[in-house]
């Protein structure tokens, strides 16, 4: 007797179990997207960008509302976060100028190669939702946010620092989120993925990165944070109205 109800219990358990995981996800996908959609009134061509920022902010309330069947989550919410990523290299490459000719502008590598990731990222979530998978495994914060400091601290160094030091210390960054890590190793790696990067940008592609630091580039940092704060501040008051 206890067999026959047993099986009926676990269903409805497990049923909530994964309504809930929706939920959860498709409201941290969606007010990820909210962020970024904002990030876009900042640019100077907002409308790539901002279209995909909205398509996914779409589909983290569908998925959330349980519209979508997530039958892969790993491949499903994995990405979504590629989309979102790819999103935020678009933001952040928007006001550098593009193709002039045949000649590849500053902003022409970010922007192929994000929209690379943002269709691949497509790829892998439709494979999410009509291929079953594994579910979402528990993890560590330790290492996505280390990547993550690593992108923007390679954003905030490219400028006064150069590409050769903001790469080597984007990298030692983000390979410290592996429990795996070996000094030496990582060392060797970063220097190898910093001649890789100086090799493809500057000298096959052209592109007119800076490879030492400049002479104030502690002065040109401390603007860049400055202006950071400025559009934030302004955003701030567009989102909440002050009565007078």
């Amino acid at each position: 007797m206890a067999a026959d109800v047993k099986p009926s219990q676990e269903g409805p358990r497990s049923g909530l179990s994964i309504h809930s995981h929706n939920f959860r996800g498709g409201l941290i996908i969606a007010v990820l997207a909210l962020v970024l959609l904002l990030s876009t009134f900042l640019v100077s061509s907002p409308t790539v960008p901002r279209i995909l920022a909205i398509l996914v902010a779409v589909t983290g309330v569908a998925t959330a509302a349980g519209f979508v069947p997530v039958r892969g989550p790993q491949d499903y919410y994995g990405g979504l976060a590629l989309i979102l990523l790819a999103i935020l290299a678009l933001v952040a490459s928007a006001d550098l100028p593009g193709q002039r000719g045949f000649a590849f502008g500053p902003g022409t590598a970010p922007r192929l190669f994000s929209g690379i990731l943002a269709f691949l990222g497509a790829a892998v979530t439709l494979v999410g939702v009509f291929s079953d998978g594994p579910p979402i495994e528990k993890y560590k914060i330790r290492g996505p946010s280390l990547v993550i400091f690593a992108i923007f601290l390679f954003a905030a160094l490219i400028r006064p620092f150069g590409l050769i030091l903001a790469t080597f210390l984007a990298f030692m960054v983000s390979i410290m989120g592996s429990t795996e890590m070996r000094w030496i190793e990582s060392i060797i790696a970063a220097a190898a993925m910093t001649l890789f990067c100086v090799l493809l940008f500057v000298y096959l592609l052209n592109l007119p990165f800076q490879l030492w630091p400049q002479s104030n580039a502690h002065v040109i940092l401390f603007k860049q944070f400055e202006e950071v704060f400025r559009q934030t501040w302004i955003i701030l008051l567009k989102l909440i109205p002050i009565r007078g």
